[in-house]
C-alpha cells in the first residue's frame, strides 16, 4: 500500500516536470495552463513521495459519475518499482465507483505494454473511437480509446463520459 497524499500549489513545479518528462507535449498543456488547473474545483494532484521528493503523481477530476486520470506519470527514478500499480489501488480505494483514462492506440510494443499496465490493475480497454481534443492552440487532437475500471462501459456511458471530458475538462463543443 502507498500513501496517496494531496498535491497543492507548492508541488507544482514538480509534477511539472515529471510530467515534461513522461509525455509528448501534444498530450499536455503549456506550464501555464497546467497550473491554472489547481483552480477548478474538480481537478486534484495526488502523490507519493520519499525523502528525496515526488517519486509519482495522479492528475485526476472527479465527477459524479466517474472519476477521470487526466495524467498519471511516475518519475524516472522510480520506474518499474511497483509504486505506480499501487497508486492506482489506492486511487480505485479512495474514489469508489468508476475510474476512466485515456490510452494511445495499440499501435506499438510500449503503447501495448501500457494497456497491459492498466488491464493487469482492472481496467477494460474499450473499443468506442475517442479523439482526445487539442489541449492548447498549438496542440493537437489525438486519436485514442477510454480504459475503465471495474468493468467495460457500455455506449450510453460512454457518450456521457466522452461529453463530460470535452465539456469540462477540455472546454470543447462536439459538432455532430
Amino acid at each position: 500500500m502507498v500513501c496517496l497524499e494531496k498535491l497543492d500549489r507548492s508541488d507544482f513545479e514538480e509534477v511539472y516536470r515529471i510530467m515534461e518528462q513522461s509525455f509528448p507535449a501534444d498530450e499536455r498543456r503549456k506550464k501555464e495552463g497546467q497550473k491554472k488547473l489547481l483552480d477548478e474545483e474538480k481537478y486534484e494532484l495526488l502523490g507519493v513521495r520519499n525523502e528525496g521528493g515526488l517519486l509519482a503523481f495522479l492528475a485526476v477530476w472527479e465527477f459524479a459519475e466517474f472519476v477521470f486520470i487526466e495524467h498519471f506519470a511516475v518519475s524516472e527514478k522510480a520506474r518499474n518499482s511497483g509504486i505506480g500499480g499501487k497508486m492506482l489501488e489506492e486511487l480505485a480505494r479512495q474514489k469508489a465507483g468508476k475510474v476512466v483514462l485515456e490510452v494511445e492506440l495499440p499501435e506499438d510494443s510500449l503503447k501495448k505494454r501500457r494497456i497491459g499496465f492498466y488491464e493487469r490493475h482492472g481496467f477494460t480497454f474499450n473499443e468506442y473511437p475517442y479523439i482526445q481534443p487539442p489541449m492548447g492552440e498549438d496542440r493537437h487532437e489525438i486519436p485514442l480509446r477510454i480504459m475503465s475500471a471495474p468493468e467495460p462501459l457500455s455506449e450510453d456511458e460512454f457518450q456521457s463520459v466522452r461529453t463530460e471530458l470535452y465539456e469540462s475538462v477540455y472546454h470543447y463543443v462536439c459538432e455532430e
